[in-house]
């Protein structure tokens, strides 16, 4: 992904006529899903999953009362993250300049713990994202449980995610259906909506809005790669054995075949705290 996109922000993208490659889309999902959560009335940020921190950045950039706080399992990948920001070097990998955001070092902070037990007090918090990560949470009833805990009354669980389609057809496809390249990125825990919608209300949380958005993630990532494969195969092979890139070429075209007949989907989740 990095090799591809030249940068870090490590999600699919949303993809839609006017973008042209890979970081263009990763940019326009991370700012798709801070639309989508309203962080532009929200005041603090629980990032969950955060990775190298760049969609932080991003939104930071763009709600000048935001503060996040980004909460990342790798601890390489924070130290990663908050290098960036010392450095004041990012353009390579943040597409931002980061002298345009005011305040910044009292405005992202760096935790390193996991997403089931995590170092807030109850009630702290007014949002709390999970940015193309909650897929990995295990077990997920902890993670919600955990952010129910720490959230304010009324404040928003935000999640985008890969999910399964059909709760009765999940046990096969998780264990014997070939999902592309989602069987590494999406190798952990496989939920559909309805599961997921289940853990929330059995937690306290109201579902406050689903959104499908599937057909802008996995078919024009396909075919981008498809289309543009000589280029980034001979990318791709400098730091990696050719027997790799095939293998991702083929779990690119697996993975949009699994979206094509309806076995995956990929959604945004609101939940509201009650």
């Amino acid at each position: 992904m990095r090799i591809a996109t030249g940068g870090k922000l490590l999600n699919f993208g949303y993809w839609t006529k006017d973008i042209t490659n890979p970081l263009q889309a990763q940019i326009q999902l991370t700012k798709l899903f801070g639309v989508y959560g309203s962080f532009d009335t929200a005041q603090t940020i629980l990032d969950v999953g955060s990775g190298f921190s760049i969609p932080a950045l991003h939104w930071i950039h763009s709600y000048s009362n935001l503060k996040i706080y980004c909460l990342n399992i790798s601890l390489k990948q924070l130290k990663s993250a908050n290098s960036v920001i010392l450095r004041n070097q990012p353009s390579e990998s943040v597409n931002l300049n980061l002298n345009s955001i005011p305040n910044i070092y009292n405005r992202i902070f760096h935790i390193n713990s996991t997403s089931t037990s995590m170092p807030f007090r109850n009630e702290s918090v007014e949002r709390i994202a999970a940015f193309e990560s909650a897929q990995h949470f295990k077990p997920m009833a902890q993670f919600i449980h955990e952010s129910n805990r720490i959230l304010k009354n009324s404040g928003q669980l935000i999640m985008a995610m890969p999910v399964m389609t059909n709760d009765s057809d999940l046990m096969p496809f998780s264990k014997s259906y070939n999902l592309g390249i989602l069987a590494v990125t999406w190798a952990s825990e496989h939920y559909s909506v309805r599961m997921l919608e289940s853990l929330l209300l059995k937690d306290g949380f109201e579902l406050s809005k689903v959104e499908y958005i599937g057909e802008n993630i996995y078919g024009p990532l396909a075919e981008f790669y498809i289309q543009n494969r000589d280029k980034l195969r001979s990318e791709i092979t400098k730091e990696y054995p050719k027997f790799l890139e095939i293998i991702l070429y083929k779990s690119m075209v697996k993975m949009k075949v699994a979206f094509d007949r309806n076995f995956i989907d990929y959604v945004l989740i609101k939940a509201i705290k009650r």
